[in-house]
């Protein structure tokens, strides 16, 4: 199609017939397909860093430059066999790296792959629901509130449409869209009857003929812009970064120092250096940053497992402190699938649509709704007609065609010539249709209390309008709460005579809706999900709250929130307009005694977000149409719907896939873990590297001889780092995680007092140790290459030992599952076969430098390591098990 095309500077019928298209009906399937063999709507993928690239990538990080510096260091002093082992090193840190970062990438590529958007299109003169990725030049599409448009389009029917253009031009002010022709000098923010690829539908309906598709968009002109990925660095990538510059500031210190004391020693150069790249290379944790990148990436391909999709990083990192939910009810707590019950006319309460008045009662509800059937040829029985729309929607057209009412029927003797969107803060909507040649109907559904006190009239059932009286409306609110006590879903159906083929505007709504006639209530069930009570307590446990936020009725609310376990039996609902009469203060104090938020508007949402944010509370809000965008970037946690609107997914940070609270309790139990395994990567890791550093630097300062060497070094911490600290990503959450509060330091922050405290006592511990067991091994006859290769034992043995300890920080050895992890089983495995090979291997010997020890030796440095895992039990037992038992 020839992109040169102003659009914007032609009439729907000029563009409809460039197109080969027909304005009304849309595509022929058969000629779609053909245009589709042109390429899909998609936007070009992003140019891949080369593998070239990754690797210099790899060799960016100061703990890989520390290695770096190390390997040319010994080539200065033509120690090659040393240089060759930290070379080797340096490319298993390397190798490990990439390995690592590539399965993440291949996490977010999964994550990426889930979030499938789709299109709306009239095809064969049926609307029907396509990935969007298949529209095609000449698609009729349909547009409507919260959705995103799917490609370039000219506009040629609209009912109210305003589109957030935000993606194109910066401006967030919704823009009035039109069927007007503009001048071709006109800017993209002033060609109203355009409406492009990756906006956002704010408001109102309507319908388009695409002119351009994938790269041929505005947005595909940008596409190198917008198609760059994520590089956004959380808060605990920060602290890593800071933790290496830190460290490779330290080193380059203490080299410098460790240099000038040796010279003013006169201690020989070489001998100088060589020691100070024994304690660099000691004080480096090479593999910290791909390990944690790793078990970001676990953790957001096992929530994606159970049916959530995370959207960012800093999102896996919050979960688990989450303290707060606020929840909606409908499809979270619920199934989401209405079914209607009963519907409740003037003269009787009736359980089917036979019979004058509740048939007439559905037809109009039919006639009201925005849903549509799409038929699937392809597909046999119930499964041949998809019904699409808001769930409610959904279950009054399922009804009129289980009850001979087809909504297509019903529009080709009523057509509609003008739509009025629900809106939430309106709380009712309907469509407008003409009756005959001169007459105009509005039916319109909505909140039973609004419309039954805002309306005039009401039907007898009969055919008659009479005056809606104090008694009428006192019988239709006792039926309304009698379905409400039971947790059903209630809305009210209304019709009002109009004589113009469009709706009034918005402010005079309130009195158009005064001129209505009440038709009846529509009564219907929804099945509460039967994990979700499961859910609740769960996170009850684990110390945080679910408040639930709904728009739905108080007395329906407040059933379904009991049911569930949200709520007590003495618990009273709050409404919105009762939280907006109160202050901030006086809005606290309510958020922190009650649980149960009833016709909640999505500006109460945010506000809600923002007063419990204020007081220090982690929030994770769930939200499904366009209004709730504003709360779910305001919240800590979004969490939007699968079902929602693509502005509520766009402003989340969890996609709920099959919208069920369970989901929300999985993401934080993997939050929980999450943070759980980066402390026992911190503390094994960190904790090693301190006894290493220590070690030397005692030998140091005292004037003693090296007690290990670089090389031995790398080797020990290729088993620490190249092994166990990936090994820790695959550790199962604990029961006493989840029963910890979100507010305690040790969930709330991963370096928090407490682990610190216990990497300074281990290390110390660990530390005092080696440095006994060395300066005993002085005292002996051993050769000092003897001494460095069982102090290289003791080390190595250390690690080993030492990750078993780490499987918990806050739960003894003994009452730990050894073989929960195998990965770690199989780590610990590979670990002691790589130190037995370079023990005893001949070729590693030498590069390794060391001298095979007896079996005797071997089991006592075995039974050193023993002494040592009894050593860390004890700190765990003094920084966590002890103070928790004071608690």
């Amino acid at each position: 199609m020839n992109s040169s095309v102003q659009w914007h500077t032609l009439s729907a019928e000029a563009i409809a017939e460039r197109l080969r298209t027909d304005p009304e009906k849309g595509l022929a399937r058969d000629e779609a397909a053909k245009r589709l063999l042109e390429g899909k709507n998609s936007l070009p993928e992003p140019v891949r860093p080369s593998f070239a690239k990754k690797l210099l990538l790899q060799f960016s990080s100061p703990i890989t430059f520390v290695l770096v510096l190390a390997a040319l260091a010994t080539l200065f002093l033509a120690d090659f066999t040393d240089a060759l082992v930290i070379a080797v090193a340096l490319l298993v840190n390397v190798v490990m790296g990439m390995v690592q970062e590539g399965r993440a990438s291949r996490a977010f590529e999964a994550l990426k792959g889930s979030e499938a958007t789709f299109a709306v299109v009239f095809r064969d003169g049926e609307p029907m629901k396509i990935p969007a990725e298949e529209l095609v030049t000449g698609d009729l599409v349909v547009l409507s509130s919260g959705s995103a448009v799917p490609a370039d389009l000219r506009i040629i029917e609209v009912h109210g449409l305003t589109v957030n253009e935000s993606a194109l031009s910066g401006e967030w002010v919704p823009v009035e869209k039109g069927t007007d022709i503009v001048p071709e000098e006109a800017s993209l923010d002033a060609r109203n009857g355009m409406a492009y690829a990756g906006t956002l539908v704010v408001s109102g309906a309507g319908k388009g003929l695409v002119v351009a598709t994938g790269s041929g968009t505005e947005i595909g002109l940008i596409a190198m812009e917008l198609a760059k990925r994520d590089e956004s660095v959380t808060p605990l990538m920060r602290d890593i970064r800071q933790v290496a510059r830190v460290i490779l500031i330290a080193v380059a210190v203490v080299m410098v120092g460790i240099i000038g004391l040796g010279l003013l020693r006169g201690l020989p150069f070489d001998e100088t250096l060589f020691t100070a790249i024994a304690l660099a290379v000691a004080s480096v944790p090479e593999g910290l940053p791909a390990a944690v990148t790793v078990v970001l990436a676990l953790g957001m391909e096992r929530i994606l497992k159970s049916g959530g999709l995370v959207r960012n990083l800093l999102a896996a990192e919050t979960l688990g402190t989450t303290s707060i939910i606020l929840t909606d009810k409908t499809g979270t707590l619920t199934e989401g699938r209405m079914t209607l019950e009963s519907l409740i006319g003037m003269s009787a309460t009736h359980t089917d649509a036979e019979g004058g008045e509740p048939r007439e009662l559905l037809r109009a509800a039919v006639l009201a709704s925005n849903a549509y059937v799409e038929e699937r040829p392809e597909l046999e029985g119930d499964e041949k007609l998809v019904v699409h729309g808001r769930p409610i929607e959904q279950a009054i057209v399922l009804a009129g065609l289980k009850n001979g009412i087809a909504q297509h029927s019903c529009l080709i003797e009523r057509p509609r010539t003008d739509e009025l969107h629900f809106d939430s803060s309106r709380r009712f909507g309907g469509m407008l249709v003409l009756e005959d040649e001169a007459k105009h109907v509005a039916y319109l559904t909505g909140a039973p209390e609004l419309i039954v006190n805002a309306v005039s009239h009401v039907s007898d059932g009969k055919g008659e309008r009479h005056e809606l009286t104090g008694a009428n409306r006192l019988y239709f609110a006792s039926a309304l709460a009698s379905a409400a006590r039971d947790g059903k879903r209630v809305i009210a159906v209304a019709r009002v005579d109009h004589a113009d083929p469009d709706f009034p505007m918005e402010q005079h709504l309130s009195d158009f809706l005064a001129k209505g006639t009440l038709l009846g209530l529509l009564v219907f069930s929804d099945v509460i999900r039967p994990e979700a009570a499961s859910a609740i307590a769960e996170m009850h446990d684990a110390g945080a709250r679910v408040l639930m936020l709904t728009g739905d009725n108080p007395e329906t609310a407040l059933s379904i929130a009991r049911m569930v376990g949200i709520a007590g039996p003495e618990e009273r609902a709050y409404t919105g307009a009762e939280l907006s009469a109160l202050t901030d203060e006086e809005m606290l104090t309510v958020l922190q005694e009650h649980t149960v938020f009833a016709r909640v508007a999505p500006a109460e949402k945010l506000r809600i977000a923002e007063v419990l944010k204020g007081a220090g509370e982690v929030v994770a809000m769930t939200g499904d149409g366009v209004n709730d965008a504003p709360a779910l970037r305001a919240a800590a946690i979004g969490i939007a719907l699968g079902s929602g609107t693509d502005v509520a997914k766009e402003a989340s940070d969890l996609v709920l896939l099959n919208n069920g609270f369970s989901v929300i309790t999985v993401a934080i139990r993997e939050g929980r873990r999450l943070r759980e395994n980066f402390k026992k990567i911190f503390a094994y890791m960190l904790s090693t590297n301190f006894s290493e550093v220590a070690l030397i630097g005692f030998s140091l300062i005292v004037g003693l001889p090296l007690p290990i060497l670089p090389t031995q070094i790398l080797w020990s911490n290729l088993i620490e780092g190249g092994l166990m600290n990936f090994a820790f990503a695959f550790e199962p959450l604990y029961p006493a995680s989840m029963k910890r509060k979100p507010k305690d330091p040790e969930i709330a922050r991963v370096l928090s007092p407490k682990l610190i405290q216990l990497i300074a006592l281990v290390g110390t511990i660990t530390s005092a140790l080696l440095i006994g067991m060395y300066l005993f091994l002085l005292q002996t006859d051993l050769t000092h290459p003897e001494i460095q290769t069982l102090m290289f034992v003791a080390v190595s043995v250390n690690c080993i030992f030492m990750a078993f300890s780490m499987k918990s920080l806050a739960t003894p050895i003994w009452k730990l599952p050894l073989f929960s992890n195998l990965f770690l089983v199989g780590a610990l495995v590979a670990s002691t076969l790589m130190l037995l090979a370079a023990l005893y291997v001949p070729m590693l010997q030498m590069l390794v430098h060391v001298t095979p020890p007896s079996m005797l030796q071997m089991g006592i440095f075995f039974g050193f390591g023993l002494v040592n895992l009894a050593t860390i039990e004890v700190a765990k037992w003094i920084i966590f098990i002890r103070a928790r038992r004071e608690a």
